[in-house]
């Protein structure tokens, strides 16, 4: 049987990404469609609904080019992971459609205006979440013709080592219990959370779940096309075999594990 600290160091190591440690690598899009209501009222929410409208143009108002009104747009949580393990470190690209055009001002002065912000918050449960973390501006890939157009945004969001302590011991001691499945995180969690319902009011040890917050200024006839995130994480690939040795579709459902708002 292996001990805390085994299993432990068998976590840590597995957060590279190497074929030596049989990692599981995962990649997952969330892509909205700013021209089309239903698509866009399902996967996000945006301030000034009374203003902000979509059209077959996607979304924005029609103000004079060079006013403008300061909003945002919060995405739905985006599960990440399987349903049985989840990361402690993703990989974020946004991208934003089209890029803020230049305006005249009464002046009579060119401007390009900024291009706003883009936020990444994550949380084990969709009730407790992480602080907002801004992604860099630009691309760390090589820029292509039609990229040149886009608003990019990048980044790498990772949960402290320090946060993942007392949940790797609780790992360890789950999996010395005699249960179906020693390697279920969303089994051991809900044994965790079953013993100690504050614990995710304590700290927050992985990434369950993620969302996006875009902040900046919607100029007047300039509309927001499309909003598309890619997450991509490494995740250890070596566990026990369940007790059946049969995962069902464990492998092809991501994170589910929900807590209940207070």
């Amino acid at each position: 049987m292996k001990t805390y600290y085994t299993i432990a160091l068998t976590v840590l190591l597995n957060l590279f990404i190497s074929p030596a440690f049989a990692s599981i690598i995962e990649f997952k899009e969330l892509d909205i469609d700013f021209t089309d209501s239903t698509d866009a009222a399902a996967k996000a929410a945006w301030s000034h609904p009374d203003l902000l409208k979509i059209t077959t143009n996607g979304l924005g108002w029609d103000g004079e080019p060079a006013s403008l009104l300061d909003g945002w747009i919060h995405t739905a949580p985006m599960a990440l992971g399987l349903s049985w393990r989840v990361p402690c470190a993703v990989s974020v690209r946004v991208i934003i459609q089209p890029e803020i055009e230049e305006i005249t001002l009464n002046s009579g002065q060119v401007s390009t205006p900024y291009q706003g912000d883009v936020y990444v918050r994550y949380s084990p449960d969709i009730v407790h979440w992480s602080t907002w973390q801004v992604l860099g501006q630009g691309d760390t890939q090589n820029i292509t013709e039609d990229q040149a157009s886009e608003r990019t945004f990048s980044g790498t969001i990772s949960v402290p080592y320090i946060e993942m302590i007392e949940y790797r011991e609780l790992l360890g001691n789950y999996a010395e219990m005699d249960v179906p499945w020693k390697s279920d995180e969303d089994a051991a969690v809900r044994w965790i959370v079953e013993n100690d319902p504050g614990f995710f009011e304590r700290q927050i040890p992985f990434i369950g779940y993620i969302e996006f917050l875009y902040e900046g200024s919607f100029h007047g006839g300039q509309r927001i096309t499309s909003f598309r995130a890619e997450v991509t994480y490494g995740m250890g690939g070596l566990h026990y075999a369940p007790e059946n040795d049969d995962y069902g579709d464990r492998d092809s459902r991501t994170w589910s594990f929900c807590g209940i708002p207070e």
